[in-house]
């Protein structure tokens, strides 16, 4: 590619909606966010997305930035030949059938390339992230949800359907609790953010520990992730036992999906892993204890390096591959 090229893309999230232009080096040159108010609609949010579409590119165009094509993200599964959303988007009511693409390519006048929001972060953390480097990458991201992003060759791995790296949804046990997809077991199940949280209020109910009853001022219903990284950073048990349990669970699957693979890298990114603790670092003991050992021997286990940026920088490497 030029080396002047700039890349636009755009990160369709639960919460908000983040956006910007990042050059061929990486550098990220422009960067805002919008609340995405999923809860107004599928249309509504479309309306959202054309018009963010159309103040990133106007911003580029003021600012004679070179970008050749626009790139986007979004929960679901997604034909990238059409960019159309296949799959369920749980968070977004309506929006499976959405079709991104053509409606932005219509509005637009320039090309435009839509993917999965974890694909696109595997694709951002391989070329400018934690994986630089690895021509084979594993990345998962844990938060509300387990999603998944995988790489082979230099390339996303999207399987047959579009459907390909649902790696939240690899089953590690046949009656484990009921997961968002409606089966029983699947990682996210046992790793998403609900779950973990569901784990600990158990334990806290029996009794409230010290560092939680000052982290939440006595009230359980002040629980949150971030709540149960400080108690963890104040020497907690409980939520050094339910963060190593989670890391346990996540081991085991990606340990799996290691021996399936056998890919260079494994980058761990989301909240989850944001919050420290040393939890990517227990997802890769269990790993490394469950997988092949050969197949770990060379392996690098990461966290990811591009935190809440990843998701519109990958959405811009989209074209390049159509480029």
């Amino acid at each position: 590619m030029s080396e002047d090229i700039v890349y636009a893309g755009i990160d369709i999230g639960g919460t908000n909606i983040k956006f910007g232009l990042v050059d061929s080096k990486g550098k990220i040159i422009h960067r805002e966010h919008r609340p995405t108010m999923a809860e107004k609609g599928a249309t509504p949010l479309m309306h959202l997305v054309t018009n963010i579409s159309e103040r990133l590119l106007y911003y580029a165009a003021e600012e004679e930035y070179p970008v050749r094509w626009l790139g986007v993200g979004t929960p679901g599964a997604v034909d990238f030949r059409t960019g159309k959303v296949i799959g369920p988007s749980p968070n977004i009511n309506g929006w499976q059938g959405m079709e991104i693409g053509r409606i932005l390519k219509e509005r637009l006048n320039m090309p435009v390339y839509v993917d999965n929001d974890a694909n696109v972060v595997a694709l951002a953390e391989t070329r400018f992230g934690a994986a630089i480097g690895s021509d084979s990458v594993v990345c998962v991201t844990v938060g509300t949800g387990v999603g998944g992003g995988i790489m082979i060759g230099g390339k996303l791995w999207r399987g047959a359907d579009f459907c390909g790296a649902e790696l939240g949804h690899v089953p590690i046990s046949m009656d484990g609790p009921v997961c968002s997809c409606g089966q029983q077991g699947c990682i996210e199940a046992y790793c998403s953010s609900s779950a973990i949280l569901g784990r600990t209020r158990v334990r806290l109910k029996k009794e409230m520990t010290p560092a939680f009853q000052n982290v939440l001022e006595g009230d359980l219903d002040k629980l949150s992730i971030r709540k149960l990284f400080a108690a963890h950073q104040k020497g907690d048990p409980v939520a050094a036992e339910v963060l190593n349990e989670t890391a346990r669970y996540l081991g085991v699957g990606l340990a799996g999906i290691v021996n399936l693979l056998n890919p260079r890298s494994v980058v761990i990114g989301g909240g989850v892993a944001d919050g420290g603790g040393g939890f990517v670092e227990a997802v890769a003991v269990a790993i490394r204890e469950r997988a092949f050992a050969s197949a770990v021997e060379h392996l690098n286990i990461v966290k990811a390096a591009l935190g809440n940026d990843a998701g519109f920088i990958g959405a811009g490497l989209l074209g390049e591959m159509n480029a």
